[in-house]
């Protein structure tokens, strides 16, 4: 009888013991997975977007300095990070099969990571690099960057997508046409559409200049798109995206239909310009720069 109470006592301890451990180790993770989550880069373009590993969906990223771009499914194994693309082939759909592109984080703090590839193909993508030094996109903040201006054309897509042409400058004046907007499913919202012009808020204003600062502007690289070029617009699988920029006495031109990840912020934030602008409708028509 008393070796039995010894054994259950000794069973109730191992138990509590395995709770503690366990949930130790989930609040560890998700405090890790929180310090990692946001969009991480290096100066040459490489890009670490960790977004999610609850949903299982591809919505996080790697990018390499050859403008090569992947989504996965993201794993934390212990000090590892393990982006997997994982996929069937043929009818068999039952088998597996799982790339794994697995990074060993060798230092984290609140604005860098240094990771190490660990993996054949992590090694691969990453040309071979013994690691790699990201920096918290928001922090990495070129502040000798002189803005004069920028310009920014989309185009029509296979589906709904609004075509703007728009111009802002360093005084925050801005020009808008908004050829194409949707209101609805292929229904257009005639009352946005029309030429405005105005000034910018200064949480618009700001928010370019920051997308612009934290893009790595003088080295941005994108891929340009001549598939499509002599397509007619509506034929596009996405919008094609044009951006001019001009800033410390040099103009910069890109047309892409597949921006890299690094550019997204800056995309986004010409993007809500067009979109929250309010400027005043203008009967004069304007061209902008192509």
């Amino acid at each position: 009888m008393h070796e039995c109470r010894k054994f259950k006592c000794c069973l109730q301890a191992l138990k509590t013991l395995i709770f503690i451990v366990t949930f130790f180790s989930v609040t560890n993770c998700f405090g890790q997975f929180d310090k990692l989550k946001g969009t991480w880069i290096t100066p040459a373009q490489e890009v670490m977007l960790i977004y999610d590993t609850v949903e299982f969906d591809r919505d996080n990223h790697l990018s390499n300095s050859q403008l090569e771009d992947k989504s996965f499914e993201l794993f934390i194994f212990s000090d590892t990070l393990s982006f997997q693309d994982r996929y069937s082939l043929g009818a068999d759909e039952s088998k597996l099969y799982v790339d794994r592109y697995d990074l060993k984080i060798l230092k984290l703090t609140d604005s860098f990571i240094i990771v190490k590839p660990v993996s054949k193909l992590s090694k691969d993508y990453f040309q071979d690099k013994l690691e790699l030094t990201f920096k918290r996109q928001e922090y990495s903040i070129d502040s000798g960057l002189s803005f004069q201006r920028i310009i920014f054309h989309t185009t029509e897509c296979f589906g709904q997508c609004n075509v703007y042409h728009l111009e802002v400058d360093s005084s925050k004046s801005f020009k808008l046409q908004a050829e194409v907007v949707y209101a609805g499913i292929f229904k257009h919202d005639s009352t946005s559409e029309g030429f405005f012009a105005g000034q910018l808020t200064d949480t618009l204003y700001k928010k370019l200049i920051n997308a612009l600062q934290t893009c790595n502007l003088a080295t941005l690289k994108m891929k340009h798109d001549p598939c499509c070029d002599t397509l007619p617009a509506g034929l596009r699988a996405n919008s094609t995206i044009t951006i001019i920029v001009y800033f410390n006495g040099r103009r910069t031109y890109f047309k892409t239909m597949s921006p890299p990840s690094i550019a997204h912020y800056l995309i986004g934030a010409l993007y809500d310009i067009c979109q929250d602008s309010n400027g005043t409708r203008k009967k004069e028509k304007f061209r902008l720069e192509q």
